[in-house]
């Protein structure tokens, strides 16, 4: 089990001793994220992700920071997403002190020159260029935008090229000394490190670092005013597909059973959707589902990429998969299957030294607490069948259903009709 210290000035350590495993993996996680950002500030989080790694006052540069944890055989990077900002490393055991230096210099210690600013803005700038062009990218950011209109969760977490061209280095520091104090922050460790050993150091790295009050957001308002379409008109070969429903959030009593719900609809070659529109009608190469939870919302999106031709019969077939969910229980050995992986796969993950820091740390940053493991499985075990069929009545509506579409279509098109004729 996790063992987790508040220090002094506010900074939560959780430590997960594995005394059999050769590497410890560190991660620091920061609570701010694309939901924290007002519309003219869009990305910030994620561009001050991207200049933690251009130096510090110990180590200079990118590759001075990449060559103490490489050099070595560790690894180290960072993401952002809705709600938070993760940097991580793993390293063999015996270079933990290392790994853990290395990682609270860059978030602590960071230069912010004007040169790596204007650097690394370009970089942002085409990377928001590659996603907009990559239309089963675009497709999601497309959807996200209508089922949180006006809403820092319906923006990208790369920000606008407006949003990104426009901070100046006096806003990204106002940001990062707003986000980035003790109090908003959790390092998470797992490996063959002991408890005290890891205290001990990042007490030292963080000691007179103060911590500040707890940062806000705007709540979401899952209003139901679908369905809500919107077609993209690009000369694609491929037409990209993305449906969404709002779903549960983060501690929401009912999140395992859409879980479940959702692997039993389109995670894996066994799943509903993979055997009707790929394998049974061969509409489209690529196509299944995805939960994501949040703090205080969710959302359930299928994708698929298909023949412009046969975009409409695609549709039609994915709403007709939803309608069966809620029309009739999912069978016995459905439910079991699903409960099976879901499970499995948990305990899969609980072997790596990463995916356990970062489970401890996204659980203490985003929840407060970590949900045990035990928990966790008894929850999946306990949801019935009648339970699956409830959940997919109440998020499976059609009022609720967006529908964003990148390809070759005309404002003519007859895709409308797929959603108006459906029986969802």
């Amino acid at each position: 089990m996790p063992s987790t210290q508040l220090t002094k000035n506010g900074l939560r350590v959780v430590t997960h001793e594995m005394p059999h495993m050769r590497s410890a993996s560190c991660t620091i996680w920061i609570g701010a994220g694309a939901r924290y950002e007002a519309q003219e500030i869009n990305g910030i989080s994620h561009f001050i992700e991207h200049l933690l790694f251009k130096g510090t006052r110990k180590r200079a540069s990118n590759l001075k920071i990449s060559q103490a944890i490489e050099g070595v055989g560790g690894s180290i990077n960072g993401f952002t997403d809705k709600e938070a900002t993760c940097y991580l490393v793993k390293v063999p055991a015996n270079e933990f002190s290392l790994g853990i230096d290395v990682l609270s210099d860059i978030v602590l210690n960071s230069l912010f020159t004007e040169e790596a600013i204007e650097k690394e803005r370009g970089v942002i700038i085409e990377e928001i260029k590659m996603s907009r062009d990559r239309a089963d990218s675009w497709v999601h950011i497309l959807l996200e935008d209508m089922i949180w209109p006006n809403h820092p969760m319906g923006r990208s977490t790369a920000g606008t090229l407006d949003s990104v061209a426009g901070m100046t280095r006096d806003t990204i520091l106002d940001y990062y000394k707003s986000f980035y104090h003790p109090g908003n922050i959790v390092v998470s460790v797992a490996g063959n490190v002991k408890q005290e050993e890891v205290v001990h150091a990042v007490s030292g790295l963080f000691e007179g670092k103060k911590g500040y009050g707890e940062n806000t957001f705007q709540p979401v308002d899952d209003k139901a005013n679908g369905p809500l379409i919107k077609i993209e008109t690009r000369d694609t070969k491929q037409a990209n597909v993305a449906l969404g429903f709002p779903g549960y959030s983060r501690l929401h009593p009912r999140r395992y059973v859409l879980e479940l719900l959702d692997f039993i609809l389109g995670q894996g070659m066994s799943s509903r959707l993979f055997q009707e529109v790929r394998v049974e009608r061969g509409l489209a190469y690529s196509v299944g589902s995805q939960y994501s939870p949040y703090l205080d919302t969710g959302i359930l999106r299928i994708y698929a990429g298909v023949d412009p031709e046969k975009t409409k019969d695609t549709i039609s077939v994915i709403l007709n998969e939803l309608s069966k969910m809620k029309e009739a229980p999912v069978t016995y050995d459905e439910l079991r299957m699903a409960k099976d992986f879901v499970k499995g796969s948990l305990s899969l993950r609980l072997e790596d030294t990463l995916s356990l820091a970062l489970r401890n740390g996204g659980h203490m940053i985003l929840l407060g607490k970590i949900i045990s493991v035990e928990e966790v499985l008894r929850k999946i075990d306990a949801v019935t069948l009648d339970e699956i069929q409830y959940v997919a009545g109440e998020i499976l509506k059609k009022e609720k259903l967006s529908l964003a579409v990148i390809g070759p279509f005309d404002e003519g098109n007859t895709l409308t009709e797929a959603v108006e004729l459906s029986m969802l």
